[in-house]
C-alpha cells in the first residue's frame, strides 16, 4: 500500500511538472507567428488567418477563423485552401523538441482548390524552402531554434473540393460531408471519407502511405482502400483495392489487387461524368495489376502499360460493339502463364437470324500473351481458339456449332472457320445437314480476304472467294460459286422478310418513287386500296428507274424537297469503289423448274455500276439481262434490259414496300432507261417498253374488288386463287405508262383491258373487262377505273352509244397464248397449263363458302 501511494505522489509530480513546462512553453503572443513561419518554411505557401486564439486549460489547443492558404505561384487571389474554423489540439510531449503537433485539426465549411497544369507542375505538391531561401540577402543569419508544424489526425466537415488536371485531363467537384484522417504523421494513416457528388453518395475508407509525398518525398506508398457508390442497400457499388504505389506522385511502378461488384460500369460516371464509359451491367470479380512499364518517361495512369497477373471477372451484359452484344460473360486466369479463359453468350441481327444467341467458349492464348498483346496494341499476335454453339439447342445435337481458331494480329490476322449444323434456321428458310469451312485473313493494310469458304446442305452447295481492300470497303473482289441452288425451298428467304415487316409495313407510309412524287401524302400505306395487283405492276414498272436513288452533284440543279436524301454509304460506295463479283449456280431450281448455267456478274468502276452478263437455260428459255446505273455523266443515269429475266414476286413486293399479293415467278422483259438526278427527274424522263407475265403461283383477290367494281367483287371468293396466267405490257414516254394488254386467268376470273397511267400524278384511266365463269358460261361487263392509286374508282362503262352492256354466256376462249406472248414481247417461256376439267359453278361455290 506504500508503494502504491508512493508512484501515484510520482504520476501526480510529473504531471503537474508537465503542466507547468507546457504553460512556460507555450508562448500564445507569438503562437501564430511560429505556425505561419513554420507552414512557410516547409511548404512554400502563405498562411493567413483572420483570427487565432490559443487555450492551456484544460489541454493546449487553437482556433482559427477565416483561414486561407495560398496557392501556388502566390496570386493573392485565388487561394489553395480556405475555411471558416479550424480548431485543433496541441500535443505535451512534442514541444520538448519544438515540434507543434496538431490533434484533432478540424476543418469547417472550407474549400479546397486542386489543379495541375499541362507541365505537370500541381498545386496539392508543397515545395519546403532551403536555410538560404530564408534568410534576407545582405544580413548575418543567426542561428535560431525553429519549431516544426505536424498534423496527427484531422477532420473535415462540409467542404467542397473541386479538381482541374489538365495534365490528365480530368476535372470535377465534390462535396465532403464528414471526414476523418488518424495517424497522419505515421507511416500507414487511416482515413474515412463521407462525400457526395450530385445527388449520389460515396464513401471511401482505409490506409493509404506515408503524407511525406505532399512534402515533396516520394516514399513507397501500401494502399488498402475500400469504396462505396450509392445508397445503402443489396445493389450497393463497392471496390477495394490492396497494393502499393513506388512512385505516387507520378503513378508508376503501382501493383495490387481490385475487387469489386458493380450494377452497372456507368454508375462510376456520377462520380466521373466525363469518363464516356459503356453501360457493362452486373460487372463483377477480381483482377490483379500492376505497371508493365515503371520507368517510362510519361506521369498520369496509362492503360497501355496496364499488366494483369490473374483475373476472375464477369458481366451480366456487354453493350453492342459491331452490331453484336454479349451477356453472362466470364474471363478467367490464375496466373500469367495459365490460359486466358473466356465464355458468353453473343447476340446480333446477324446472328439472331441464325440462332436465339451463340454460346462462347475459348481461349486467347495465355493472360501473359494477351497482356502483351494489349500492351503492344497486338504487334505481338495473339492466339485464339473458339467454340461457338446455338444456345437454345446445347446438348441436342442438332444446333449449329462452329470453331475458330488462328491468330489476331495489328499486322497479320488469319483465323480457319469450320462448323456444321443438322438444321439451320434463316428467317423462314430451313437448311439441313449444313457444314461448311474456310479461312479469313486480315493483313497489314486492314484488307480482309475470305478464302474457299465452302458450305454445303440439301438447299445450297457452294464456295465463296472474295477480298475486301481497305479502308473498307474501298473495293471489293469476289467470286460466288453454287454447284446447287434450290431457290424453292429457300424462298423462306425473302416470305420470311415479308412476313415480318408485314406488321409495321401496315403503318409505315410508301416510300417515295417515280409513282409517288415526295409531297404525296403520307396517308398512302402499304396497305391501302391503290397497292392491289394491277396497281402493283404498274408500280413495278415505275419504280424500276428510280433504283438507286442518285445524290446531287456539283453544278446539278437544285432538287425538290422530297426528291432526294442525303448521300448514303452505298452511294459513296458506288462513287468512290469498285467492286467486281461473280455470281453463278451451276443447277437452279425455281418454281419447280431446273436451270442450268446460271449465272451474273457486278461491276462497279469509276462510279458505274453494271449488273451483266446475266444469263442462264431451262424450261424453254434462256435468261439474260442487264442493268446499269452510271453516277459518272450529268445526269446519272440507269438502264435496264431484261431479255427475260425471272424474279420472285414475293421478294419484288418486299422490296417496293407493296402487300404480299402475288406468289410465283415473275418473268420481266423489256428495256427501260431513265436520266436525272432526282427520283422525280427519272420518272419524267422515263423511256422504254416493259412486260410482266407469271404463270402458276397464287394471287389475292381480296384486293382485287376495288377494280372490277361491286357487282364483280360479290362473285369473287376471298382468298388465294391459283393463277393460270397473268400478263401486263407497258410503254413509257412523256411521264405516262400506256397499258397495251391487261390480262389475268385465275380460277373463274378472266380480265383483260388497256389503259394509262400518270407516274406523276398516278392518274388511273384503265378499261377493263372481267368475266366471272360458273357452270360452263359466264357473265361479263366492262369497267372504266379512274381515280389514283390511292383511291381507284371503278364503274360499269358505257359503250359507244351510251349503254350500259352486260354479256352472260357464251364460251370463253383460251386467252392466255396471247397474254402471255404479248407481255413476253413473242419471247419464248414456259406455257400456261391446261384448263382444269371441273365444274366452274362448283368452285364459285367453293370460293364464296358456300360448299365445303
Amino acid at each position: 500500500m506504500k508503494r502504491l501511494t508512493a508512484a501515484l505522489i510520482v504520476i501526480l509530480v510529473v504531471a503537474a511538472g508537465l503542466a507547468v513546462t507546457a504553460h512556460i512553453l507555450i508562448d500564445r503572443s507569438s503562437l501564430k507567428e511560429d505556425v505561419i513561419a513554420a507552414v512557410k518554411r516547409q511548404t512554400g505557401r502563405d498562411l493567413a488567418m483572420a483570427r487565432f486564439s490559443v487555450g492551456v486549460l484544460p489541454w493546449p489547443s487553437f482556433s482559427a477563423y477565416q483561414v486561407t492558404l495560398s496557392d501556388e505561384g502566390g496570386d493573392g487571389v485565388t487561394p489553395m485552401l480556405r475555411a471558416r474554423d479550424i480548431r485543433a489540439s496541441i500535443a505535451l510531449i512534442p514541444l520538448l523538441w519544438r515540434e507543434i503537433r496538431l490533434e484533432n485539426l478540424t476543418v469547417m465549411r472550407g474549400a479546397a482548390i486542386l489543379h495541375r497544369n499541362e507541365s505537370g507542375q500541381a498545386n496539392w505538391v508543397f515545395h519546403p524552402l532551403t536555410a538560404k531561401t530564408g534568410s534576407p540577402s545582405g544580413h548575418v543569419s543567426h542561428p535560431q531554434a525553429r519549431w516544426k508544424l505536424q498534423i496527427g489526425s484531422a477532420k473535415l466537415d462540409n467542404m467542397a473540393i473541386s479538381l482541374d488536371d489538365r495534365q490528365g485531363h480530368h476535372s470535377g467537384a465534390m462535396t465532403v460531408e464528414r471526414a476523418e484522417f488518424d495517424g497522419l504523421s505515421s507511416s500507414a494513416p487511416y482515413l474515412d471519407i463521407h462525400g457526395r457528388r450530385g445527388d449520389v453518395p460515396f464513401r471511401v475508407n482505409g490506409h493509404i502511405g506515408p503524407l511525406s509525398l505532399f512534402q515533396g518525398g516520394n516514399p513507397p506508398w501500401a494502399v488498402s482502400l475500400g469504396a462505396t457508390l450509392g445508397r445503402d442497400g443489396k445493389q450497393q457499388d463497392w471496390l477495394n483495392f490492396d497494393g502499393q504505389i513506388t512512385d505516387m506522385r507520378h503513378l508508376h511502378g503501382f501493383s495490387g489487387v481490385l475487387r469489386g461488384e458493380l450494377a452497372s460500369l456507368k454508375d462510376v460516371e456520377s462520380l466521373f461524368p466525363n469518363a464516356n464509359l459503356p453501360d457493362v451491367k452486373g460487372l463483377g470479380g477480381e483482377i490483379g495489376v500492376f505497371d508493365a512499364d515503371p520507368q517510362a518517361e510519361d506521369s498520369g495512369l496509362d492503360f497501355s502499360r496496364l499488366g494483369v497477373n490473374h483475373v476472375h471477372l464477369h458481366a451480366d451484359s456487354i453493350p453492342s460493339w459491331h452490331g453484336l452484344t454479349s451477356s453472362a460473360v466470364h474471363a478467367d486466369a490464375d496466373t500469367l502463364s495459365s490460359a486466358l479463359t473466356v465464355s458468353g453468350v453473343v447476340n446480333g441481327a446477324l446472328i439472331s437470324e441464325l440462332a436465339p444467341g451463340l454460346a462462347l467458349q475459348g481461349r486467347l492464348g495465355t493472360l501473359a500473351q494477351a497482356g502483351s498483346a494489349w500492351q503492344s496494341g497486338l504487334a505481338t499476335p495473339l492466339p485464339v481458339a473458339v467454340d461457338l454453339r446455338d444456345v437454345s439447342k446445347i446438348g441436342t445435337g442438332s444446333g449449329l456449332t462452329a470453331h475458330l481458331s488462328g491468330q489476331i494480329g495489328a499486322d497479320d490476322s488469319t483465323l480457319a472457320l469450320e462448323g456444321q449444323a443438322r438444321t439451320l434456321n434463316v428467317m423462314q428458310a430451313a437448311l439441313h445437314d449444313v457444314a461448311f469451312k474456310g479461312e479469313v485473313q486480315r493483313d497489314t493494310s486492314g484488307s480482309i480476304q475470305i478464302k474457299g469458304l465452302s458450305f454445303t446442305s440439301h438447299e445450297a452447295t457452294g464456295v465463296m472467294d472474295a477480298l475486301v481492300k481497305a479502308p473498307l470497303p474501298s473495293a471489293i473482289d469476289g467470286k460466288l460459286q453454287f454447284s446447287a441452288l434450290d431457290l424453292d425451298a429457300l424462298k423462306g428467304l425473302w416470305l420470311g422478310r415479308r412476313d415480318e415487316g408485314a406488321g409495321t409495313a401496315a403503318q409505315a407510309p410508301v416510300p417515295a418513287g417515280p409513282g409517288a412524287p415526295g409531297n404525296s401524302s403520307s396517308a398512302s400505306t402499304a396497305t391501302s386500296p391503290a397497292q392491289t395487283p394491277i396497281a402493283g405492276l404498274i408500280g413495278v414498272a415505275g419504280n424500276s428507274a428510280a433504283a438507286p436513288q442518285p445524290a446531287a452533284k456539283k453544278g446539278s440543279p437544285t432538287s425538290t424537297v422530297g426528291d432526294t436524301d442525303s448521300t448514303t454509304g452505298l452511294q459513296r460506295f458506288i462513287d468512290q469503289g469498285q467492286a467486281s463479283i461473280d455470281v453463278s449456280a451451276a443447277k437452279l431450281r425455281f418454281n419447280g423448274a431446273d436451270y442450268s448455267d446460271v449465272s451474273g456478274h457486278i461491276a462497279l468502276n469509276s462510279a458505274k455500276l453494271a449488273i451483266e452478263s446475266i444469263k442462264g437455260a431451262g424450261n424453254g428459255m434462256t435468261l439474260a439481262g442487264r442493268a446499269v446505273y452510271d453516277r459518272s455523266v450529268s445526269p446519272a443515269s440507269v438502264s435496264v434490259v431484261f431479255s427475260p429475266v425471272l424474279f420472285p414476286a414475293t421478294l419484288a413486293q418486299t422490296l417496293l414496300s407493296m402487300p404480299d399479293v402475288f406468289h410465283g415467278p415473275l418473268m420481266l422483259v423489256g428495256e427501260l432507261d431513265a436520266r436525272g438526278e432526282t427520283r422525280a427527274a427519272m420518272r419524267d424522263t422515263l423511256r422504254g417498253h416493259l412486260g410482266l407475265s407469271m404463270v402458276g403461283g397464287t394471287i389475292d383477290t381480296s384486293r382485287l374488288g376495288a377494280y372490277l367494281g361491286d357487282a364483280a367483287r360479290s362473285l369473287l371468293s376471298h382468298r388465294e386463287l391459283p393463277v393460270r396466267c397473268l400478263g401486263l405490257h407497258a410503254r413509257f414516254e412523256g411521264g405516262q405508262a400506256q397499258l397495251d394488254t391487261i390480262g389475268m386467268e385465275a380460277g373463274a376470273l378472266t380480265l383483260s383491258g388497256h389503259g394509262v397511267y400518270g407516274l406523276a400524278d398516278e392518274m388511273l384511266d384503265l378499261h377493263l373487262v372481267p368475266r366471272i365463269g360458273f357452270g360452263g358460261t359466264g357473265a361479263s361487263t366492262p369497267v372504266l377505273v379512274k381515280g389514283t392509286l390511292d383511291a381507284p374508282k371503278a364503274s360499269q362503262e358505257a359503250n359507244v352509244g351510251g349503254r350500259f352492256q352486260l354479256t352472260i354466256g357464251g364460251s370463253q376462249p383460251d386467252t392466255c397464248p396471247d397474254i402471255l406472248s404479248a407481255a413476253r414481247e413473242n419471247m419464248s417461256g414456259e406455257a400456261a397449263p391446261e384448263r382444269k376439267k371441273h365444274s366452274q359453278a362448283s368452285e364459285l361455290l367453293h370460293g364464296l363458302g358456300i360448299l365445303h
